[in-house]
């Protein structure tokens, strides 16, 4: 698994040309968790010696913690979404059948190649909202730490709609498209409210 490797292992895979993975997503995915570990670093120096401010953001807390368990996810999960569109494409074509169930295989491929950038893009949104919500709260010697991390979720979740508006164009069912472009929509909406907050 690509959570596994060492940092200097999985910046050479990144760089290699092959194999193709991992590419953006993963590269996205944990460069989220990283945006994210900011923030969970910053809330645990504003509750360190206080009991009554730790009861104030444990459930903050605890949203962070699965928000860091799912991204950790995305990295391994957007490499097999992204081998399996890569997989689907080079499938026999010589037959009507062949030629049918490739591009099924396509079209699955590509859903979930767009379904987990969105749902990266998300997981980013809130913790960016917690992120700028403790932005009152935080000590200068950590707020520094803290807008970083804000900063790269920013580029993270800009990056994912990008990524999924790409993917989208792989899809041939209309109905589909549009659904998925509304959650899209929604999600590019709901980032540039919550971004009022950071200017």
């Amino acid at each position: 698994m690509l959570v596994d490797l060492n940092m200097k292992d999985f910046a050479n895979r990144v760089a290699s040309h092959k194999p193709a993975v991992p590419a953006g997503g993963s590269v996205m995915a944990l460069s989220g968790l990283m945006g994210i570990c900011l923030v969970e670093m910053s809330i645990n120096s504003v509750c360190e010696y206080s009991e009554e401010v730790n009861k104030t953001y444990e459930k903050t807390k605890m949203e962070l913690a699965k928000l860091h368990s799912e991204l950790l996810a995305y990295i391994d999960k957007d490499a097999e979404a992204y081998g399996g569109v890569l997989a689907a494409y080079k499938l026999p074509k010589s037959t009507l059948e062949e030629a049918e169930q490739r591009q099924n295989e396509i079209q699955a491929a590509a859903l979930t190649s767009i379904e987990i950038p969105l749902e990266i893009s998300e997981a980013c949104i809130l913790a960016l909202e917690s992120g700028i919500m403790l932005l009152p709260q935080i000590k200068h010697g950590v707020l520094g730490d803290l807008k970083i991390g804000l900063l790269v979720m920013k580029a993270v979740i800009e990056g994912s709609l990008v990524t999924a508006k790409i993917n989208l164009q792989l899809l041939k069912k209309d109905t589909l498209k549009m659904v998925l472009q509304v959650r899209l929509d929604k999600l590019q909406a709901r980032f540039d409210t919550v971004m009022t907050g950071l200017r």
